[in-house]
């Protein structure tokens, strides 16, 4: 038997577990999917007994499969950010289903905080870029206000990946990356903000203890055991927010280095000493699960998300990839259609959450290939706009890795390289990116790891794709359609009050 961790990555669709040896490479994968539900305008929920069923299913098909041909050293988690899930004493969430990132049910609160202290100061200590009403201060202080018997019960406020780490060992407490996306966090003191508790009366001591992300928090319990079929006593860690692990299990483990993350949401994130800021575009800020570095990105909501509701609206559910191939043969420009891809509405520099999408310039001869085309170079341009403003601190010329399910595209990868100016390519585990962070952090914190240089060691391009120079001019004329098309849908926005309020259903 050789030595592994064990990652279970919780994204907002499913659990993947992967086991990850000590070479850094991903020797066996499980995944087990979970809903979320959209009750209610701005509500996007999930329920915290789903994410700890898909932890057990997804680690027992894993070990089972691996008939014991390895000996799990340790556990790590990556989670999704924003989570809230508030515990009782004994930690059991006292609500059967909890806002995730993408809720905006704290914008009350947030709109009423803000009335009395400057959002720009706010978001120079916190980093917190993302639209205000998603950050987890700000759904608590709604917890207080909607919910005033289950915030009376409530003596702790976990993310996701902390209330699973809960059910492993009981360890209540969080590590500094997902309490950077609390929106009381100050970035470059790496501490709580108790002003900002205290102006929306939230008690401090809902707010667990924050510690290293490869500070081992405890052992597998002998109940956790039972029902997961992991060794009672293994080591867990504390793990990471989602972003965080993303961009360790990219390789972004010195100032820098950067990567494009192609998921359901798409971002651009760079790694550094310092934290990338522009009140205008809002970077989001987490900090790393790395000690003394920050993670920045730009992100745009329509990415993956947007091309699996185009494939379904097709008719070609579970066929994106021929979809991307008929793509490919359409030309630059998509035959003159232009997409807006903010399908889920908008990060603050698209427009905010009010934002939809749109496509413009249809007539009756496109075709599927050409729709496709267009959301494709939609989301290009979006990136794009990202890159320049965030890898400044990469050396022109830099190949920028590319992780995630959209890393499987082809065409995707090669209009970005051209839209962005630099060489993109796709490692052979660009699916497992946030579970390699986790496993790292499990193998940093159990000594099995010195560094995280294996990260580097492993890595193996499976595809790389270089910009076409001679392409400029043909973008020329798309991208000004992008940008008018943007406008518009940002106009559109303006005088449509409740397009914010509009819920969506998944793909």
């Amino acid at each position: 038997m050789t030595d592994v961790a064990l990652a279970f990555d919780l994204g907002t669709g499913g659990c993947k577990a992967a086991l990850v040896n000590l070479d850094a490479r991903v020797v066996r994968t499980a995944f087990a999917a979970y809903p979320t539900s959209y009750p209610a305008p701005g509500r996007h929920e999930q329920r915290p007994a789903d994410w700890w069923d898909a932890v057990v299913s997804s680690a027992r098909e894993l070990l089972t499969a691996d008939a014991g041909r390895h000996r799990v050293v340790a556990v790590g988690l990556s989670g999704h950010s924003l989570a809230m899930v508030p515990v009782d004493a004994a930690g059991e969430p006292l609500l059967p289903a909890v806002p995730i990132w993408s809720d905006t049910r704290g914008e009350e609160a947030a709109a009423g905080y803000f009335t009395t202290a400057d959002e720009t100061s706010w978001y120079a200590r916190t980093g917190n870029g993302f639209p205000r009403g998603m950050y987890t201060v700000f759904k608590a202080a709604w917890l207080r206000t909607a919910r005033p018997d289950v915030a009376g019960r409530t003596t702790r406020v976990l993310g996701s990946k902390d209330w699973i780490n809960a059910r492993l060992t009981g360890a209540l407490v969080t590590d500094a990356s997902y309490a950077s996306g609390s929106g009381a966090y100050d970035l470059r003191e790496r501490r709580m903000l108790p002003e900002v508790l205290a102006a929306l009366d939230l008690p401090a001591d809902w707010w667990p203890e924050v510690v290293p992300a490869a500070t081992v928090i405890g052992r597998v319990t002998p109940e956790a055991a039972a029902v997961t079929g992991l060794p009672a006593g293994v080591p867990v860690v504390a793990g990471g927010v989602d972003n965080s692990c993303m961009a360790l299990g990219a390789g972004l483990d010195r100032p820098g280095e950067a990567y494009l993350s192609l998921g359901s949401s798409n971002w651009v994130t760079v790694a550094g000493s310092e934290p990338v800021l522009d009140p205008s575009n809002r970077p989001f800020v987490f900090d790393h699960v790395l000690p003394g570095l920050y993670v920045s990105a730009l992100s745009t909501f329509g990415g993956g998300s947007s091309l699996t509701w185009l494939a379904g609206l097709l008719g070609r559910d579970g066929d994106l990839g021929g979809l991307l191939d008929d793509a490919a043969a359409a030309p630059v420009g998509a035959n003159g259609l232009t997409c807006v891809p903010t399908l889920a509405g908008g990060t603050v520099a698209e427009g905010g959450p009010g934002v939809r999408g749109a496509f413009l310039g249809l007539d009756l001869g496109h075709t599927p290939a050409d729709l496709v085309r267009a959301l494709v170079e939609g989301i290009g341009f979006s990136l794009a706009d990202a890159a320049a403003g965030m890898l400044t601190p990469a050396p022109a010329g830099t190949p920028i890795s590319a992780t995630g399910g959209g890393a499987r595209a082809g065409l995707l990868l090669q209009v970005l390289a051209d839209l962005i100016g630099r060489p993109v390519h796709r490692p052979d585990d660009a699916q497992h990116g946030a579970a390699l962070g986790a496993a790292a952090l499990a193998l940093l914190g159990v000594g099995g790891w010195p560094d995280s240089t294996p990260l580097h060691t492993a890595r193996r391009p499976a595809l790389r794709v270089a910009p076409r120079p001679e392409l400029v001019e043909a973008y020329a004329l798309p991208r000004a359609r992008f940008d008018a098309a943007r406008a518009a849908t940002r106009a559109h926005a303006a005088t449509t009050p409740t397009a914010q309020e509009t819920p969506h259903r998944t793909p």
